[in-house]
């Protein structure tokens, strides 16, 4: 079967490495991918806060393929027992693009986070990029997809109670996981909520006492935050590792919204200056909006 239209978020590992499989590089392709790797795999030795990629073309033209490709690839992704940097380098008719993939590969371990924004189910279409960023960035570290639990947790963590945390919580919740209660918006709060009236009665009187805390206060997410947050994160979950954001149809997201053209050219501005060539952005587009980014 030949899919139609390639979609950034589908991860059946068959259907990806099929995909691969079939990808035909042609020259224009090998070409700007050269570009890409080349860029990335200088960034070791030249930091620099020139860290976006902008995938521009019509309708068909191969945008999502090649964003989605590049950021497996780079990534490392395991496909049935080999790595997606080693089949789109069987597939690469330029010995520079599997050279350079090699390198990635041995001298640049990479997360990837990949996602369509226009068509992301959890996505409202009035969120600003900077809270989705961050959203995925939570959820692709294994925080709850709550951005107020995902708070809670990441305390926890700085001040080495998580353990007691997790403890508590399967005392109350014996036949639960914290790790699918967290993802259940209905379930986490309240949940998260008696854990700590168990963990700390004496600041939390009641079962709902964080509950109400929480709910009063609203997490700032700005794009200097999601910088911040990002490299915090990054070093503490997986040290030693870059980022690479790889984002479909965001054209088609902000369309003529100045405001969230604006975020978008924010978020790149701080990832730039902040991460220093440790975090990636690659967005895709059928306008060519190079001038925002």
């Amino acid at each position: 079967k030949i899919e139609e239209v390639i979609k950034v978020d589908q991860n059946d590992v068959a259907i990806v490495r099929q995909e691969i499989d079939d990808y035909i590089l042609t020259e224009s392709i090998e070409r700007n991918m050269l570009k890409v790797l080349e860029g990335y795999r200088q960034s070791v030795n030249q930091p620099s806060d020139a860290i976006a990629i902008w995938v521009a073309g019509f309708f068909g033209a191969g945008k999502s393929s090649f964003a989605k490709y590049v950021g497996l690839a780079v990534s490392n992704k395991d496909l049935g027992g080999e790595s997606a940097g080693d089949l789109l380098g069987r597939r690469a008719n330029n010995q520079a693009i599997k050279a350079l993939l090699g390198a990635i590969k041995e001298q640049i371990p990479t997360e990837a986070i990949i996602f369509d924004v226009s068509a992301d189910r959890d996505v409202n279409a009035n969120d600003a990029l900077t809270k989705i960023f961050y959203r995925k960035l939570l959820d692709h570290l294994g925080y709850s997809s709550s951005l107020e639990v995902a708070e809670l947790e990441i305390e926890l963590e700085e001040q080495g109670r998580m353990e007691a945390f997790l403890g508590a919580f399967a005392e109350l919740y014996p036949s639960d996981d914290w790790a699918i209660s967290k993802t259940r918006l209905i379930q986490a709060m309240p949940r998260a909520s008696a854990v700590m009236h168990a963990l700390e009665p004496q600041t939390y009187a009641e079962k709902d006492s964080w509950l109400k805390s929480a709910r009063d206060q609203n997490v700032p997410i700005t794009p200097a935050s999601l910088a911040e947050r990002t490299i915090e994160l990054m070093e503490r979950k997986h040290p030693g590792k870059q980022l690479m954001f790889v984002v479909d149809e965001v054209g088609q997201y902000v369309a003529r919204d100045i405001q969230k053209m604006l975020d978008l050219q924010a978020i790149v501005q701080q990832l730039g200056v902040k991460g220093r060539g440790k975090v990636w952005v690659m967005v895709t587009s059928q306008e060519q909006l190079s001038d925002v980014v």
